[in-house]
């Protein structure tokens, strides 16, 4: 008896534990510009309300874009001795309820430092004004930045997508 459960465990812990994941269905509302959704994920029913208000920089996107090139050392690529070019730089964030930025990392890997570059300016960052939903209940919400770095011979310029 203990060899059979033990041969069952063992079979369960190789193949592991199946997914389920059911459909999802979508409350679109485009008076509001917002979207409810209810799913089944494992068993367990969720619901995740409407964000009404996205999560913003103090100051706003024009606030954001100044605090990263004024943050960003520019001459990392060059001192990496990356190639003339345009790099795309892809990083995301969760911009919790209370503000505080965590979980930040590339979406990219365009190499030369680039990457740890913006994520280190963005740890820097000051908080963000949070998420809302339509009843005003603050939520974390995960945004992305974009910062497009273009090398030439002895010069990087940032822009921001």
């Amino acid at each position: 008896m203990k060899k059979e459960s033990i041969r069952f465990l063992l079979l369960i812990s190789i193949l592991g534990t199946p997914t389920l994941i059911r459909a999802q269905s979508f409350t679109i509302d485009s008076s509001k510009k917002s979207m409810d959704i209810t799913a089944d994920f494992n068993g367990a029913s969720v619901h995740l309300p409407a964000v009404n208000k996205l999560p913003e920089f103090p100051g706003g996107k024009n606030a954001w874009q100044d605090f990263l090139r004024s943050n960003i050392n520019i001459k990392i690529p060059i001192a990496n001795k990356a190639t003339p070019g345009t790099y795309k730089v892809m990083i995301r964030f969760i911009v919790r309820q209370d503000g505080k930025l965590q979980e930040i990392g590339a979406d990219s890997n365009c190499g030369y430092g680039m990457e740890s570059e913006v994520i280190r300016c963005i740890k820097k960052s000051i908080d963000w004004i949070p998420a809302e939903t339509s009843s005003g209940k603050k939520v974390a919400f995960t945004l992305r930045t974009i910062v497009i770095f273009t090398v030439k011979q002895n010069e990087v310029i940032i822009n921001f997508s």
